[in-house]
């Protein structure tokens, strides 16, 4: 499918005299936003996209600073200069300010050929603080939003023409913030403000009443999998939810984001993985208050950062020892205080059933490849009924303990064997080593949790079943397939858990029977639904 690049070789030939900004325009330069052009660019000097990506050129390898880049990204660049549509843009005012301890900033503004300013704020780049400020704003205001109105107030006031404010992530979050904090007379200027999958106002920290008074200007754009731009949600007058070539996560990416010579190709809602995720994200924030908040974001990226760690990718290649330390910091600290966040969470039933209904509609969406699936997994536990699990786990287990162990004392001799400062990592690794011991002590032990697993995760499902049944209380073929799975998952986790002196084969022919189960109602369901189409 099409995408941002294909929309610059597209319309790329025209010049914006000729074809007015759109949409698809805003997103071509808020992805040039990411461009480093701090040793080409001066932030008193004016130049075309032309010249400034040639300059690049002649100085090496023209570099991306948001995450994940790559040389395609350089590509699209240098596409851009040479197209007559953005080639010609006149890039003023170029910043880019990198202050580790407190904040990122970049932004630069294009004077395109028919008067239109572009103001546009760079989002999340690779630096740590760049990822750090994000978080912030769950808790405070952070530097950038500052510089980005002070930025926007300069170049808005001496505007001549239209005057249009975009950005992406959190430069999206920075446009709606610079826009929605001028004064009234520049509001008056602006004749819009793009919103490409960024964060919203926090209602804790800022004032989302002003939102209102860009509201008939403001534009936002997010992915079908979209979790940033669904932080504090922002709508605007126009909101477009546009569809990916990528998965999941990925889809943060614009240069992912699908176009048709028509424009942007849009669908109806967000995707049920989404809307759990942002569900569950939702109830973590709302159970800090804003001083937990706090706690949690500096212990994160303080941690992150230790040892001269400037960038998400110097972090990355620590390895799993950098992700371990982390964990033990958290786990240290009061900023994840599970109890009193679990305590301020609000209950709502009916939130909880959407929940539920969710996780199993992940697993639904496909019904094809679930059936496929399903039927594999039942036909390998027919298969191989006496598969040592045990072996499996313990092996995984001693493994964990062994790799937590060398990390322990390396961390002790590193402290100067301070047992007080390393105590939730020497915890970790004692729980660990007591876990491994029942297992390989005990012949029976690993039976016995597996049994409790197992049992819980059967008794679940009996529950999810019940809301099912609830749910489709006029359709007759979902009642009885509920009822059915349910009492059947019922009974067998029961028994799981009140006789766990069973065998392996026992667990793995339960599983592969009741996939075998699922996968036939699937498959009933199926045919049922094309029948009803077809009629």
């Amino acid at each position: 499918m099409a995408n941002i690049d294909d929309y610059v070789k597209w319309r790329g030939d025209l010049s914006f005299k000729e074809r007015s900004f759109k949409i698809e325009d805003n997103l071509v330069l808020s992805e040039l936003a990411y461009v480093d052009f701090k040793e080409v660019i001066s932030s008193d000097e004016k130049v075309t996209l032309c010249d400034a990506v040639e300059r690049a050129k002649r100085k090496g390898p023209i570099h991306v600073t948001r995450a994940g880049s790559t040389k395609e990204d350089e590509d699209f660049i240098i596409t851009c200069g040479e197209a007559i549509r953005f080639g010609k843009a006149i890039l003023e005012d170029y910043q880019d300010i990198i202050d580790h301890s407190d904040k990122q900033f970049a932004a630069v503004t294009y004077n395109l050929d028919d008067g239109t300013t572009v103001i546009a704020f760079r989002g999340t780049d690779s630096t740590i603080i760049g990822w750090k400020e994000d978080f912030m704003i769950s808790y405070t205001n952070v530097p950038s939003q500052e510089l980005a109105l002070e930025y926007a107030k300069k170049h808005v006031a001496k505007a001549q023409g239209k005057v249009i404010i975009c950005g992406h992530s959190k430069g999206a979050h920075l446009a709606l913030y610079a826009a929605a904090h001028l004064p009234d007379e520049s509001k008056n200027k602006l004749t819009r403000v793009y919103m490409n999958d960024g964060p919203g106002f926090c209602d804790d920290v800022l004032d989302k009443s002003l939102i209102d008074t860009i509201r008939d200007k403001l534009t936002t754009t997010t992915p079908e999998y979209s979790i940033i731009g669904r932080l504090y949600e922002t709508k605007g007058k126009e909101n477009y939810i546009v569809r990916s070539s990528a998965m999941a996560l990925m889809q943060h990416s614009m240069k992912n984001w699908e176009i048709s010579e028509s424009g942007l190709v849009t669908c109806g809602d967000h995707s049920p993985e989404s809307y759990l995720l942002n569900d569950l994200i939702k109830r973590f924030v709302e159970g800090m208050d804003l001083g937990a908040r706090e706690n949690f974001v500096d212990t994160l990226f303080d941690s992150m950062a230790e040892g001269g760690v400037t960038t998400i990718k110097e972090f990355a290649v620590q390895g799993p020892a950098a992700f371990e330390k982390i964990l033990v910091k958290m786990a240290g600290n009061d900023a994840l205080n599970i109890k009193n966040k679990a305590a301020n969470i609000k209950k709502e039933d009916d939130k909880s059933k959407n929940i539920f209904t969710r996780i199993w509609g992940l697993v639904n969406r496909k019904k094809v490849v679930r059936i496929a699936v399903s039927l594999v997994l039942s036909t390998l536990c027919f298969l191989f009924p006496d598969f040592a699990m045990e072996s499996v786990i313990s092996f995984l287990l001693v493994a964990l303990c062994i790799y937590e162990v060398v990390l322990t004392i390396r961390h002790l001799k590193e402290s100067e064997w301070n047992f007080k400062k390393e105590r939730p990592r020497v915890s970790i690794c004692i729980v660990l080593w007591v876990g491994a011991c029942a297992v390989l002590v005990k012949h029976d032990a690993l039976f016995v949790i597996s049994s409790m697993v197992v049992g819980i995760v059967l008794l679940t499902l009996a529950y999810q079943n019940v809301i099912n049944f609830r749910i489709y209380n006029d359709k007759y073929f979902e009642r009885f397939r509920y009822s059915f799975e349910g009492i059947v998952t019922l009974i067998l986790g029961g028994y799981i858990l009140v006789v766990p002196e069973i065998g392996n084969s026992w667990y793995m022919y339960s599983c592969g029977f009741l996939l075998l189960i699922d996968s036939i109602f699937e498959i009933l369901k199926v045919f049922r639904d094309r029948g009803k189409q077809s009629r």
